[in-house]
């Protein structure tokens, strides 16, 4: 399932293609199956339709998701690719956020321990 932080200072929709990206690339939405639906996926979201919709629009406009007559959205052939590749700029950004993290005088074993308590969150 998708997973939003509303206090982060990502946007909403930026969050949930990063979201759909993740279970394409986990294999959880195979290319061909249909993609989430915008207003069933809003409301288990708690966010509005729109910023769902544009989500999803711009996950197609990079190919990840097509538009099929007759079968709505769906996984597009090369998405695993593609979804893979746009998870690189999550990467990064935990490469920054752990060199931040260093330089602002964390040692190893204190990050683990965030790691470790974000994870009994589940964030």
């Amino acid at each position: 399932m998708i997973r939003i932080d509303p206090l982060s200072p990502t946007p909403l929709n930026e969050q949930i293609k990063s979201g759909l990206r993740g279970l394409i690339a986990r294999g959880a939405l195979k290319p061909g199956e249909p993609a989430p639906t915008i207003r069933p996926l809003a409301e288990a979201l708690k966010v509005n339709p729109n910023t769902v919709a544009r989500a999803i629009r711009e996950l197609v406009l990079e190919g990840v998701l097509e538009t099929k007559r007759g079968e709505g959205t769906v996984v597009a052939a090369g998405a695993p690719r593609k979804a893979s590749d746009g998870l690189a700029g999550v990467r990064d950004g935990l490469r920054e956020a752990l060199s931040q993290a260093r330089r602002g005088g964390l040692d190893w074993d204190d990050i683990a321990l965030l790691v470790r308590r974000a994870e009994r969150e589940d964030l």
